[in-house]
């Protein structure tokens, strides 16, 4: 589905873009931005977009159980980090476009938040306000689809963090699909405008 909304939004800018009589400026107002810059900035966002969901695509078809855990590894810091490079991606579109209102919603999905502790600041979680704490991830539930690990030194004494990956994966999706079709909608009506 978000492969599809893609599509549909780049298809548009492109049948746009080939028109014979269009100009720079006609791209620009039709994803309602003031200049190039911030058109390259949507631009290269969608490409993001479209290669974080390949990386995606192919963790989902991925049998997991049938690799080592040095691979896992590699394949869960990685679909952990397309979904984040998907988050910066689409607030990215969202505030070149001014399309700022649900902008928190795409910070809420749990996903961010496992990223974070296990495979961004792993061995450093915590911000200026609350004491740094590590995190560990149990090798062994990644063949099952599951991030599990937790962290015996964090503020409030041991945290620990389960989820499915694939649960993780789809909750992104819905609000990610969501916000696309924001953006979609904002395109295609300027078409007409």
């Amino acid at each position: 589905m978000i492969e599809n909304i893609i599509n549909e939004i780049r298809t548009i800018i492109s049948d746009v873009a080939t028109d014979f009589d269009t100009k720079d400026e006609d791209l620009y107002n039709l994803v309602d931005v003031e200049d190039g810059d911030d058109y390259n900035f949507v631009i290269d966002s969608l490409y993001l977009l479209e290669d974080t969901e390949l990386a995606k695509d192919s963790f989902k078809n991925t049998s997991l159980n049938s690799y080592d855990f040095g691979f896992l590894y590699l394949l869960f810091y990685g679909v952990l980090n397309a979904a984040y490079m998907q988050q910066q991606a689409i607030i990215v579109i969202c505030q070149k476009m001014n399309l700022i209102n649900n902008l928190k919603s795409l910070k809420e999905p749990e996903i961010f938040d496992f990223r974070n502790s296990f495979a961004a600041h792993s061995a450093n979680r915590g911000g200026r306000e609350t004491k740094r704490h590590s995190f560990i991830l149990d090798r062994h539930e990644l063949s099952r689809g599951n991030i599990s690990g937790y962290s015996a030194n964090h503020e409030n004494g041991f945290k620990a963090q389960d989820s499915n990956i694939y649960e993780l994966l789809d909750a992104w999706d819905s609000v990610l699909s969501k916000q696309l079709k924001i953006v979609l909608h904002k395109i295609k009506a300027r078409v007409v405008a």
